[in-house]
Formats: C-alpha cells, sequence, structure tokens
C-alpha cells in the first residue's frame, strides 16, 4: 500500500471489530491510517465474535494480499477491553495506538502523536482533541480536551481522553495490568489506573481524529447504560481510583443517565468541551480525497461494499 513517498513509522495501530462493525466505515477508517504521509508499520484486527459476511470477505483479502494486516480471531463476543488486552499482547512494536473502525485519522496524527512520545520519555499515553460529527447532518463539533493539573482534576469527574486517538507506550500500559473487561468503560478504568502508578498522560490540543456520533451522548444514556456505569463506580471504589468526595458526582451521572433522550439538550449546556466547530476543516472533501485515491482500499475493493 505505501509508496516512495511513505515513512514508516515503529508503531502498531490496534482495532477491534464485531457484529455491528459497518464495512464502508471499516475501510475508510483503514484508508486514513495508510493514505498518509506517515504510516505504521502494522495493523492489528481483532475479529471479536461473529461478523457480517461482506466485513468477513474483507478481512479474507486483507489476509491473503495485504502483509501489513495481522488478523486475530476471538470465537465468541468478549467486548473491547478483553479484545484489547488480547490484541495488546500481539504487536510487535514499542508504541501502539488505538483506532475505532468508524472513526477517521486526520492528517500527520500518527507522525505528531510518535513524534511527542520520542521528545517527552516521561509521557506515557499521549490523546488528542478530536472532530465529533455523524452521518445524518453536516454539523461537527470540536472536543476541546484538558491537560496537566486541569486533566488530574477532571479525571475524578469524567474521561479525559478521547480512546480513539491514544497512542501509549506498550510496556507501560502492560505493567499497570492493561485493559480489564469492564464495558464501556474499559479505557475509563484502564487510565485511572495510570493516574495512580503516576503514569504521564498529556493530550495534544490540535484534532487528530474525527470520532462518529450517531448524536449527543451518543447511546450514553438509559438504564442498561446506567447499570454498565454503576458497576465501574464500583470498580473504581474498590480499587481506591477516586477521591471519595467525587462519589456522590458519579451518583448524579448515573441518575441522569436514566432521563428521556429528549432531554439531552440540557446536559450539552454545561458541556464546555464540546464547541460547534468553527474550523475551515472540511471533512467532507477529506473523506472524498480519501475514496477517490486511485490507491486507496475503498477502489480497490469497492465490490465487497457493494
Amino acid at each position: 500500500m505505501n509508496n516512495l513517498n511513505q515513512k514508516i513509522l515503529p508503531i502498531t495501530c490496534i482495532c477491534s471489530i464485531y457484529k455491528s462493525t459497518i464495512l464502508e466505515e471499516f475501510i475508510i477508517s483503514i484508508d486514513s491510517l495508510l493514505l498518509q504521509e506517515y504510516i505504521p508499520s502494522e495493523i492489528i484486527i481483532i475479529v471479536d465474535g461473529q461478523i457480517k459476511v461482506n466485513v468477513k470477505s474483507f478481512i479474507d483479502k486483507l489476509i491473503q494480499e495485504e502483509k501489513i494486516f495481522k488478523v486475530y480471531f476471538i470465537q465468541e463476543n468478549r467486548g473491547l477491553g478483553f479484545a484489547l488486552n488480547y490484541g495488546l499482547l500481539k504487536c510487535n512494536n514499542k508504541i501502539v495506538a488505538r483506532f475505532d473502525t468508524d472513526d477517521i485519522n486526520l492528517e500527520n496524527r500518527l507522525k505528531i502523536q510518535f513524534d511527542l512520545l520520542k521528545n517527552k520519555p516521561k509521557i506515557s499515553i499521549v490523546g488528542s482533541d478530536v472532530i465529533e460529527f455523524n452521518n445524518f447532518d453536516n454539523k461537527i463539533f470540536k472536543k476541546n480536551m484538558k491537560n496537566y493539573k486541569e486533566m488530574k482534576k477532571g479525571f475524578m469527574r469524567r474521561n479525559q481522553l478521547n480512546h480513539p486517538s491514544i497512542m501509549y507506550r506498550k510496556k507501560d500500559i502492560l505493567e499497570v495490568g492493561s485493559y480489564k473487561d469492564i464495558k464501556l468503560f474499559e479505557d475509563y478504568e484502564l487510565w485511572l489506573r495510570c493516574l495512580k502508578k503516576e503514569l504521564g498522560i498529556y493530550n495534544i490540543n490540535k484534532a487528530l481524529v474525527a470520532m462518529r456520533r450517531s448524536s449527543y451522548l451518543s447511546n450514553r444514556i438509559g438504564l442498561k447504560y446506567a447499570i454498565y456505569e454503576l458497576r465501574f463506580l464500583i470498580e473504581t471504589i474498590k480499587q481506591n481510583l477516586i477521591k471519595k468526595i467525587y462519589v456522590p458526582f458519579f451518583i448524579l451521572r448515573i441518575i441522569v443517565r436514566l432521563f428521556p433522550k429528549n432531554f439531552t439538550f440540557l446536559i450539552r449546556l454545561f458541556d464546555s468541551s464540546r464547541l460547534v466547530s468553527k474550523d475551515d476543516f472540511n471533512l467532507d472533501d477529506y473523506i472524498l480525497q480519501l475514496t477517490n485515491n486511485k490507491t486507496s482500499f475503498y477502489k480497490k475493493y469497492n465490490n465487497l461494499i457493494k
């Protein structure tokens, strides 16, 4: 896939796919990694249980034709935490970048984060600002992330990292115990353990990933989500990962999850991290450049999408 002008970085990119993975989005996410000036040396895909027929056909093609990919299968769906914990052990590079199969990596994402880790040896985990978009309208939001003291305090109230934007040192993540099987909160719980071990965490205040959202708060409301968050809270209390004074705040969060969907606009009014993007960056044009590129997987495997 790489041409003479591309430079290969000693990075492994890792993702997990499952039954809800949409092939077109998956292919565009891969193209957004490989149609760059700086590309990873390895991409690991964990197949978490059953997947759609056309996604399986695409995976079969990757295994046969594309050397950069390594694919591992988990027979039954075990969830993201289990899949990433399994996949992290398969990564051959010291630096690992997460990506989600419905998101889009923006220009020079890997190079920018890799350079930061290279130049700041005390930093173990680096994330970034993100753009949030959906498939239904042209509205995009920029999510601005905190750093340093604000970030440390913020972790006691909410996740301060965008998981699909994360790059980290594999050794440090394994030493704190890697991902645990805590559904929907596997990354947040991991970052809290990293914080407790005083690992360096940093956010680059530039949007390096465009994250697809079905709506504000996405699927983060409802009884089922509230139960998962309660389980997460109990786990953090057991491990002494959050200060007790913040427990009431998490209980309030859980109550808010039970609000009707049409009340979520009230929550947004108090969310200062998400702002309507006024950047000149045109996401539609960027996606069009990826899908129209003659060397793209989108072109090469378009018959599978159709």
